[in-house]
């Protein structure tokens, strides 16, 4: 039963409770439940974007729950909406949780069998509570969750995520941001110094959470806590049913933790893994939009069947009646996963799939491939004698990571497949072009990108997008948020900075993140490197200082690609034989057409 189906009779009775923390603090809660004084297994959210109506959870499921047979809690996180406290980005969500949990479980509308669900932040503060063993939590459904720490989020690559962090680090506690994305006048940004203090310019105000997020650049204790450990993993017994999808920029953190628990769980043989053509707003929901529950489609340029999209919630349902009732089996595979270019979903039991295979596909070009006029092409055959590639690199004239949208605004092309024509096609973009395909190439797993540079500043970060180009001339981006990024002088790690030398050879490794795609006979790939992705990230001054702190005017600099025999660059996808792939016709499943 959907939420949509029921009518107002069906709806809950809610009241609100006051949940107490070990340290005197109390979060705010609402309950929904058929019946207040029968003790029902109980579906946990604790969310930062406030419980009530107007804000963003999954209150909307109330009574999808209560129909079948549970009570489910909507909670306000430490610091935000009605709870007690004070908030700071994930630092509290592992301790608080476990308390509510616990609480929780006593009450008498709950028989002690907690579950929780959650996507985005509500969906990582499942793990941080698993990391704390609370008894009563038996299984979950953590979907778009976050890695921890600076890899996937606010410094991923070490390159400052700057309107994320800007405008995430504005949200009240009501959970609405201060600073709107569209409404910022971010080219005039560009010159203000230090980056730290732009909270000031633009909310009139210092933004603690913005602070936060900007002065932790390396990894250091603070950030190291925020990270779920390989032996975090291996205390964690839960099991759990998370969702993402290829347009989901949390994809990499919901990858990385069905990894850790798949290696050394003891739950490992409880571990699943539903990835579909989605982004982050309607990978919880197999598609479909929280608020509205209506399919998102077309997904940018993209539009997909209806095979494309599932009730996840029906899933869900499914795994907790089986964990935390015993009823039925849940017998989904580890990992159920979507080719788009196919609309294929494809089991495996892991993810990557032990049978992807990496293809390389090489840099090459007569030293001209700056934008879509240039020489730049990609190919199976390694380069021999070549000239180099050069970016200019002006940080007051960035590569732009918005596009306008159909209505003429500008939006982030960061979780939206698009054609990145109109971004790529400037001078200070090198763009490679293969031959059309005479036959299809599947990919499925993690891809990489392996460049030797230099660079005659201090310092220089690097961008990576692929696109699969159609017949008629369209691209399409696929990949981890809107690129693949990295700054030289975290090419080693993120524990310290590791100084650049102008002019030396760098060989430096690049995740674009994990694809399932084909492409088609006729395609082409598309692929394009440049040295700034602005306001995703705000642009590297080239003085060698960190960004968020520099004073000092930025730096013009010059950044050389090379692509020759003793120093290839290349593309490395993860390609897979479709005909050898097991379960590779499209499975019939709950929640999904037939």
């Amino acid at each position: 039963m959907h939420p949509s189906d029921l009518t107002s009779a069906d709806i809950p009775a809610t009241f609100t409770v006051r949940i107490p923390l070990r340290d005197g603090v109390t979060l705010a809660a609402d309950v929904f439940t058929a019946n207040p004084d029968e003790p029902r297994p109980l579906v946990l959210e604790i969310t930062p974007y406030h419980r009530g109506p107007q804000g963003l959870s999954f209150r909307n499921e109330a009574p999808f729950w209560a129909a079948h047979g549970y009570a489910m809690v909507v909670a306000d996180c430490r610091g935000k909406g009605d709870s007690g406290g004070t908030f700071a980005f994930m630092a509290n969500e592992g301790r608080d949780t476990f308390d509510a949990i616990e609480w929780l479980a006593i009450q008498p509308f709950c028989n002690g069998r907690v579950a929780m669900r959650g996507a985005s932040y509500s969906g990582s503060n499942p793990w941080y509570a698993a990391r704390e063993r609370p008894p009563h939590l038996l299984a979950m459904s953590p979907s778009a969750s976050v890695a921890g720490g600076n890899q996937d989020i606010t410094w991923r690559g070490g390159i400052f995520s700057f309107d994320h962090s800007l405008c995430w680090g504005s949200r009240t506690r009501e959970g609405k941001p201060l600073v709107e994305g569209p409404e910022v006048d971010w080219q005039a940004l560009l010159s203000h110094r230090p980056l730290i203090t732009v909270d000031e310019v633009v909310a009139g105000q210092v933004l603690p959470v913005y602070r936060d997020m900007a002065q932790h650049r390396l990894r250091d204790p603070h950030l190291a806590a925020l990270e779920i450990s390989e032996a975090d993993y291996a205390r964690i017994g839960v099991p759990a049913l998370a969702f993402s999808g290829w347009q989901d920029g949390c994809l990499g953190g919901t990858i990385k933790h069905f990894q850790g628990m798949r290696r050394v769980s003891p739950a490992r043989d409880r571990q699943h893994l539903v990835v579909g053509p989605w982004n982050h707003t309607g990978a919880p929901d197999g598609g479909h939009a929280w608020e509205t529950a209506q399919p998102i489609n077309p997904l940018g340029d993209l539009s997909l069947p209806p095979q494309a999209f599932l009730t996840a919630r029906e899933l869900i349902r499914a795994f907790f009646d089986h964990h935390l009732e015993g009823k039925g089996s849940f017998d989904l595979p580890p990992a159920r996963l979507y080719l788009t270019g196919l609309d294929r979903w494809i089991d495996s039991t892991d993810f990557p799939p032990s049978f992807a295979q990496p293809q390389r596909l090489y840099l090459r070009s007569g030293g001209a491939a700056r934008g879509l006029g240039g020489d730049g092409r990609l190919s199976l055959e390694a380069p021999a004698a070549e000239p180099v590639d050069v970016i200019v690199h002006d940080p007051m004239n960035p590569v732009p990571s918005h596009l306008p949208d159909a209505d003429g605004v500008p939006r982030t092309v960061r979780e939206w497949p698009r054609d990145l024509a109109p971004m790529i096609d400037r001078p200070d973009v090198l763009v490679y072009l293969s031959a059309p395909l005479s036959e299809p190439l599947a990919v499925l797993g993690e891809a990489r990108i392996v460049l030797h540079v230099a660079t005659d500043a201090l310092d220089a970060d690097f961008f990576c997008r692929l696109e699969d180009v159609g017949p008629d001339g369209r691209g399409m981006r696929l990949g981890l948020h809107s690129s693949a990024r990295l700054r030289l002088g975290a090419r080693l790690g993120h524990d310290r900075d590791h100084p650049v030398v102008p002019g030396d050879t760098m060989a430096i490794t690049l995740g674009l993140g994990s694809l399932g795609h084909v492409f088609q006979p006729g395609h082409r790939l598309r692929f394009s490197v440049c040295c700034s992705s602005f306001p995703e990230t705000f642009p590297n001054p080239g003085t060698g200082e960190p960004v968020t702190t520099n004073t000092s005017p930025p730096r013009v600099a010059r950044q050389t690609v090379f692509h020759d025999a003793m120093r290839a660059s290349f593309l490395e996808l993860p390609r897979i034989d479709l005909d050898a792939v097991p379960g590779a016709a499209t499975p019939a499943w709950p929640g999904i057409p037939g």
